[in-house]
């Protein structure tokens, strides 16, 4: 069952980098559009499409820092095990 849930987070994960870094460009080219189309001055959209590659990197970035924290490596869960039976250990001994 442990498996299925993890495969679940991932496909969750994946579609959130996906949703994160389409959306700013898309946002940013719709505006880009809207402003040639009113002033006529082409280049804002090179311009307003890197901006918004910028933000969705900066998403996903910020989305995996947030996954990789929650996530622990296998050497981080048997250290905190091997932590929480010598604390175990100890208090016995004060006791």
């Amino acid at each position: 069952m442990k498996k299925k849930n993890e495969i679940g987070e991932m496909l969750v994960l994946i579609m959130q980098i996906g949703i994160s870094m389409i959306v700013p460009i898309g946002l940013m080219v719709a505006l880009s559009v809207f402003i040639v189309n009113k002033t006529g001055i082409k280049w804002i959209s090179v311009i307003l499409f890197v901006i918004g590659a910028a933000a969705g990197i900066r998403n996903v970035f910020k989305l995996v820092k947030k996954y990789l924290k929650k996530s622990k490596e296998p050497y981080e869960i048997a250290r905190e095990q091997d932590g929480n039976s010598k604390d175990e250990e100890d208090n016995d001994e004060i006791y």
